[in-house]
């Protein structure tokens, strides 16, 4: 049966599925807002004895990176050194169709093209549309090493994309899980809204939450149709989430929730489109114990 169609595992393998995204959920959450949560408490005494908080700082780090780090530990503590080399075979795992690196490439700044294009046109200044966002600070900024000096794609997605998503995939369909991780993911943010030295400072929560959902379901139909790859379905179009501001591309949110809208619509419940047969995940074998 295959792994897309919810309720497909038997009781001890679903309840053990269930206490691997409590374990997770609970230290991923406890790791992040105790540190961030510390900041909120007292800024400067948590500075004096934790540094700042802000990109580079070592408790900044530590806090961005508790999705990835406690999804390491869950597993190896769970499922030994099986666990660990299905859970990193994930974010290496490259084959996949030629269609959906594109979009996982590509996507996300090509809607934001489209969508200042059609606004150019509108304004009449399509003539003197200025592409260099596009063609040269992006590309630059991806050269320069854009993946490791923002943390958010390898500090999360390793456990957003890598633990947990796997997990309910096997316990519900692709628009539930899709759905729910984004909230999830959305409210572990939380507390960086109330550090002023962190870019989320600056943001409507709830404009916040509705864009997560959305590149949650965007992440979770690249994940169903690249047999489970981390890489393409989570480090790379997160990457591109965030380089994309850093690159001078304006992402209109509306717009982004519509596309989100559109995807869990129309790819159906297993997001692999109409008539389409879901297909098992990789990560299924050692999930199902076999």
């Amino acid at each position: 049966m295959a792994v897309l169609s919810g309720a497909v595992t038997g009781g001890v393998s679903r309840r053990r599925m269930w206490g691997d995204l409590v374990v997770f959920t609970v230290a991923t959450f406890a790791l992040t807002w105790s540190i961030v949560g510390a900041y909120i408490w007292n800024a400067e005494l948590a500075t004096r004895w934790l540094g700042p908080m802000r990109l580079g700082a070592p408790a900044f780090y530590v806090a961005v990176y508790a999705p990835s780090l406690m999804a390491i530990v869950v597993t190896a503590w769970r499922y030994g050194r099986r666990g660990l080399v299905d859970l990193f075979a994930s974010l290496v795992r490259v084959r996949a169709g030629w269609r959906w690196i594109a979009l996982s490439v590509l996507g996300f700044p090509l809607l934001c093209l489209v969508v200042a294009l059609v606004q150019a046109g509108m304004a009449g200044s399509l003539a003197t549309f200025d592409f260099r966002p596009w063609w040269v600070a992006l590309p630059l900024l991806l050269l320069a090493g854009h993946l490791l000096t923002d943390p958010g794609a390898l500090g999360e997605e390793l456990g957003w994309r890598g633990f947990a998503l796997p997990r309910l995939l096997e316990l519900t369909d692709a628009r539930q899980a899709s759905l729910g991780l984004g909230l999830v993911w959305a409210v572990w943010h939380l507390p960086a809204f109330y550090v002023s030295s962190l870019s989320q400072a600056d943001l409507n929560f709830l404009l916040f939450v509705l864009r997560v959902l959305a590149y949650s379901v965007f992440m979770t139909w690249l994940f169903v149709n690249t047999r489970g790859s981390v890489l393409w379905a989570g480090v790379v179009p997160h990457m591109m989430f965030n380089a994309a501001p850093r690159a001078g591309i304006a992402s209109v949110d509306w717009v982004v929730i519509a596309a989100g809208v559109v995807v869990l619509v129309l790819t159906g419940r297993h997001m692999r489109g109409r008539g389409r047969p879901a297909a098992e995940l990789p990560q299924s074998r050692l999930l199902r114990g076999r």
